[in-house]
């Protein structure tokens, strides 16, 4: 790594972003983030250069940094398409789909007769449609199955006790249905939990937010003083020291 570094700091902006292109295309994404990050000191207003390592992030899986770049392309260029088309690919990813189709359909305003990005658009609403009827069908089973446990109760209750507990139509059924509906609060409390879980990997890396805190802790440090006695304050300031 420190050869690399070393081999970086030799190399022009230009040449630093096609060694990562090429380590891109073979798979390398470390590697990669290394030759953009290196292009980025030395041209850090490259918009390019952050929509690459944008990908190269996103690759690795760290949706965090990938939408920083993603979001600083689009500062840096906010009439350059590809940079919406980046920060939607990492909302997607991060199941954020509402937020990924705004992002794509800002980047088909920008170039209208784009049809990856129509395809995009199309697939991750599809995919929504289909995450949506999973979460209704997760209702109505889970709601099903209650009831149906609810009916098994009442029936082993009835016939195989020797006093039933529930013995009145009215409260065999009440009982069926609250099982029920339990098993709707249920199902519904999972497909909120999926909703909750949607832009978590967007978070930041434990590593980031420990160094974060440690430069506050580090900041909020007041300095220690050295305290003197009478004599030796006197001495000082005889030498100009006070």
């Amino acid at each position: 790594m420190d050869e690399t570094k070393r081999n970086n700091e030799t190399m022009s902006v230009e040449d630093l972003k096609n060694k990562g292109n090429e380590c891109v295309k073979n798979g390398n994404f470390i590697e990669a983030v290394i030759h953009y990050t290196q292009a980025i000191k030395m041209e850090p207003n490259n918009y390019v250069l952050y929509s690459n390592r944008s990908f190269a992030f996103l690759k690795l899986d760290q949706h965090y940094l990938s939408l920083q770049d993603a979001n600083e392309t689009v500062r840096l260029q906010p009439q350059w398409a590809k940079g919406y088309f980046r920060r939607a690919e990492v909302e997607a990813a991060s199941e954020l789909y509402d937020e990924a189709i705004l992002s794509y359909t800002r980047a088909l305003q920008l170039e209208p007769h784009n049809p990856k990005l129509l395809e995009s658009i199309k697939n991750l609403t599809d995919m929504q449609k289909k995450k949506i009827r999973g979460q209704q069908n997760t209702i109505w089973i889970c709601t099903c199955i209650g009831f149906i446990i609810g009916i098994c109760i009442v029936l082993l209750d009835y016939f195989l006790t020797t006093s039933p507990t529930l013995t009145h139509p009215l409260s065999m059924v009440a009982f069926s249905i609250a099982l029920a509906g339990l098993g709707w609060a249920i199902g519904k409390t999972s497909t909120l939990m999926s909703a909750w879980s949607a832009g978590k990997s967007l978070q930041p890396p434990p590593d980031l937010v420990s160094n974060n805190t440690n430069e506050e802790k580090e900041a909020t440090i007041p300095e220690k003083k050295t305290k003197y006695s009478r004599a030796q304050a006197r001495q000082r300031y005889k030498h100009g020291k006070l």
